[in-house]
C-alpha cells in the first residue's frame, strides 16, 4: 500500500492528542515514553531527546513493517498500525484476527490479508470493539492501569473518526 497510508497513520499517532508528548508516569508499564516510544521497549534510546525523524524510522520498521500494515487495505493498515503502537505488533495482529474470525496466531499472512480485503464494515467495527475489550481486560488484571482507560477509549474514538474522515484517501 502507499507510503501515504503510513504518513497519515504516523501523523495521527504522533499528534498531540494521541502520542505527541514526553511523559514519565510512574504507573506506565513502559516507563518514560515519548511519541509512543517507551524506555522499556528501547532501553538504549534517550527517550527524552527522541526526534520526530527517529520516531518515524522506529515506527516504520518496528511497527508498520513488523505488523505488515502495508500489505492491507488502507483503513485496516491505519487501524492495525495504531494497535501495534499500543499493544505491540503481534498482539495487534491477533486482535485484528479475532475480529476477522481467522486463527489468531499474530502473523499477518495471506489468510489474514485476504480476510481484510473481503471483510465488511461489521468486522472493521468489531476490531475496535475487541480493542476496547482488551483495554478493559488490562484494567481488570491491574487496577493501577484504570487511570489510562479513558485515554485508551478516547483514542479509539479519535482513530475511528480519523479513518472515516480519510476513507477516500485510504481506498486501494
Amino acid at each position: 500500500m502507499s507510503a501515504n497510508h503510513f504518513n497519515k497513520a504516523f501523523t495521527f499517532v504522533t499528534s498531540p492528542e494521541i502520542e505527541g508528548a514526553f511523559v514519565n508516569d510512574p504507573d506506565d508499564r513502559g516507563g518514560k515514553t515519548n511519541r509512543g516510544i517507551s524506555q522499556k521497549s528501547y532501553p538504549d534510546l534517550d527517550i527524552e531527546k527522541l526526534t520526530l525523524e527517529r520516531t518515524r524510522s522506529i515506527f516504520k520498521k518496528d511497527y508498520w513493517d513488523e505488523a505488515r500494515c502495508g500489505e492491507l487495505p488502507g483503513k485496516w493498515a491505519f487501524a492495525l498500525f495504531d494497535a501495534a503502537v499500543i499493544h505491540g505488533p503481534d498482539r495487534a495482529v491477533m486482535l485484528m484476527q479475532q475480529a476477522l474470525r481467522v486463527k489468531p496466531d499474530g502473523i499477518n499472512g495471506p489468510i489474514t490479508q485476504s480476510a481484510t480485503r473481503n471483510a465488511g464494515d461489521y468486522f472493521f467495527a468489531l476490531f475496535f470493539t475487541i480493542r476496547a475489550r482488551f483495554c478493559f481486560d488490562i484494567t481488570l488484571a491491574d487496577s493501577s492501569q484504570v487511570k489510562f482507560l479513558n485515554g485508551w477509549l478516547n483514542r479509539l474514538f479519535l482513530l475511528k473518526t480519523a479513518i472515516c474522515r480519510n476513507e477516500g484517501d485510504l481506498r486501494d
